[in-house]
């Protein structure tokens, strides 16, 4: 049953357009396709699902649990998220609750978040990511630890 649900999960991610549908059961635009078949307090577990650009793989999100709060929101327990830039460098980001919004296209943890990348290591209190821009925010008190391997780029481009 777990692999099932996961599969459809996953199946659900591929962009579906109901262009020129009449059907009265149709998605919203708001609403992610996959939670109308699944009844509210679903609980998924072990889920991983990856996202593509141009054919590489851009981002890997994996989480414990997904539980469906509504039709248009999610909560993901214990999430790991890697994200793969073009330059081959990875970022991790963790956090033990985040609440996604299909509507405002919004993620929002409730606990600490870390976020671990090639040139440094940031814990805060918090995150809100617009995954529609792909901007987020850190909320404090936050530290940061920046990389030696930063420092010595920016000495590299100035020679």
């Amino acid at each position: 049953m777990r692999i099932a649900l996961t599969l459809l999960f996953l199946m659900a991610l591929a962009p579906l357009q109901s262009q020129g549908s009449q059907r009265a059961d149709a998605v919203a635009n708001d609403e992610f396709p996959a939670l109308q078949f699944l009844p509210v307090g679903t609980v998924v577990e072990g889920i991983s699902i990856p996202r593509y650009e141009n054919h590489r793989v851009s981002a890997l999100l994996m989480a414990d649990r997904l539980i469906i709060k509504n039709s248009k929101t999610v909560v993901l327990e214990n999430l790991n998220a890697s994200l793969y830039g073009e330059d081959k460098n990875q970022t991790n980001v963790s956090t033990s609750s985040v609440t996604y919004s299909f509507a405002t296209k919004l993620a929002k943890t409730t606990g600490e978040a870390k976020v671990n990348d090639p040139r440094f290591t940031a814990k805060g209190k918090g995150v809100i990511f617009n995954t529609s821009t792909s901007k987020g925010f850190l909320h404090g008190p936050v530290i940061t630890t920046v990389s030696n391997k930063l420092f010595n780029e920016k000495k590299d481009e100035k020679k």
